[in-house]
């Protein structure tokens, strides 16, 4: 039997990830988002803040082998995640349907080890800062953050992305200029 194909989508925070996943058809969507360690397991930085911009702050070798068993048909625990309050809550079973063709795992570190090795098609999301900022701001405001407070924190999420992000760009088999934009104008008529 034919193992599903792994497809690892990567780039900056807010480039989009998600939703290109999405428009895969056949297949099954992992966030790494799931993996994050959450404030209980991170050590803060010398301000009292946390860096969720940085790949130690997600298990990146435990999103490999759930990808490992999944492709192998296997039930896997995973981390449950809440973003709101940047904490695991529990865990959860999933599985890969049958029928998948693809695994689809889409992170900001998806490009990082021993995931890439996984990989049989390697994405990367290329989206100018302006738009990832923007496209942020609308998020936030649905987790409840202020405008100045995204603004602030991006700030951190554009350093890192530079330092951890831009640099995984050499291992993308395909670059995508995403540039598909939430922010709609209201006209009226």
């Amino acid at each position: 039997m034919k193992h599903p194909s792994i497809i690892l989508i990567s780039g900056g925070s807010c480039s989009g990830k998600s939703a290109f996943a999405h428009l895969f058809r056949n297949a099954f969507i992992l966030e790494m988002d799931y993996f994050y360690f959450g404030k209980s397991q991170m050590k803060q930085k010398s301000d009292g803040s946390y860096d969720f911009d940085a790949p130690e702050a997600v298990d990146i070798a435990d999103c490999a082998r759930a990808v490992r068993d999944l492709v192998s048909g296997k039930t896997v625990t995973i981390p449950k995640y809440d973003m709101k309050i940047s904490e695991r809550t529990g865990t959860q079973q999933i599985h890969m349907p049958r029928e998948a063709k693809f695994l689809v795992v889409e992170g900001i570190f998806a490009f990082y080890s021993p995931l890439r090795e996984l990989a049989d098609l390697k994405i990367y999301i290329d989206v100018p800062t302006e738009l990832r900022v923007a496209r942020r701001m609308i998020r936030d405001e649905k987790k409840g953050r202020s405008d100045i407070q995204t603004l602030s924190w991006s700030v951190t999420v554009e350093k890192n992305h530079q330092k951890y992000i831009e640099p995984m760009k050499k291992f993308a088999d395909i670059i995508v200029p995403f540039s598909y934009s939430p922010v709609q104008l209201s006209v009226k008529e």
